[in-house]
């Protein structure tokens, strides 16, 4: 399965992970930092501002749910989702960055 990861840190960690478990990771994009649409708080700390990156991967449900708990106890990491990506559509799926940018 296609999934989309997109969280605020840094990528290696999370790609070494992904690959060390049988996963493949298709593509990192850097979304480059960013003023957060909120102030959110994480550990008792207040963050404006972050660190946006993309990450197309394919992985199994177990090393899905690995890579959030890695994401939840790395104090990098603001706030995270993992999101299933299509599957019927060609294998260069857009991701929502792409989706985004045809938009405007």
């Amino acid at each position: 399965m296609l999934y989309e990861l997109v969280a605020i840190a840094l990528a290696t960690t999370l790609g070494k992970l992904i690959i060390q478990n049988r996963g493949v990771v298709r593509k990192i994009q850097s979304m480059g930092n960013e003023t957060l649409p909120k102030i959110m708080r994480k550990d008792q700390e207040h963050h404006f501002q972050g660190h946006r990156f993309l990450m197309l991967f394919d992985s199994s449900g177990p090393v899905q749910s690995e890579l959030l708990r890695t994401l939840k106890a790395d104090p990098r990491i603001i706030r995270s989702y993992i999101e299933k990506v299509s599957d019927k559509r060609k294998l260069d799926a857009g991701t929502s960055l792409d989706r985004a940018s045809r938009r405007a």
